[in-house]
């Protein structure tokens, strides 16, 4: 079922249409992340799909949930892939996956889901999505292959739709 665009809402402050797929940007040092920037993927019911340390490790936050994990007027920048069937087969990914994650862990194994980290699990959703044609890095990377997914690899290999801050101490 399609949705019209009226019940398709926009990120806070912006007339930007959240669309699955799309990927949430960070440059944060704190709350949510042990390392610098933080990401999560919106998905087809437009909760933001996301790995943090802070309880339960794989989060399906509404938005106001997601912004409270975000210090006040901090940036986030919206992401876009460039074919929107990659975003809409990583958005299903995230949501179907989201409760495999059990713990806040870095490893270099892409193929574990149970241990899993922010920016690592949305080059998944991408990845598994896509039946392994979409690799965000741009390192033509498989699941044999180790190697750390960093915030900053899925900034720099996505379209910049826009960024918007949200005071939420402002209502």
């Amino acid at each position: 079922m399609k949705e019209s665009n009226d019940s398709i809402p926009n990120y806070p402050g912006t007339s930007i249409r959240m669309i699955p797929g799309d990927v949430l940007y960070s440059h944060k040092t704190a709350l949510s992340s042990l390392v610098v920037g933080h990401s999560g993927i919106v998905g087809e019911d437009f909760r933001i799909y996301h790995v943090n340390k802070w309880g339960k490790k794989g989060h399906a936050d509404r938005m106001p949930i997601y912004l409270s994990r975000h210090k006040a007027g901090e940036k986030l920048t919206v992401l876009r892939a460039v074919h929107p069937n990659h975003a809409i087969n990583a958005a299903k990914w995230a949501k179907q996956n989201i409760e495999s994650v059990e713990s806040y862990y870095y490893t270099r194994d892409l193929n574990d889901l149970t241990k899993n980290y922010c920016s690592k699990f949305v080059w998944q959703a991408f990845y598994f999505g896509s039946e392994g044609k979409v690799d965000l890095t741009g390192h033509r990377l498989h699941l044999a292959s180790k190697y750390y997914i960093m915030p900053a690899q899925i900034y720099h290999n996505l379209e910049k739709i826009g960024v918007f801050d949200y005071d939420f101490r402002v209502k």
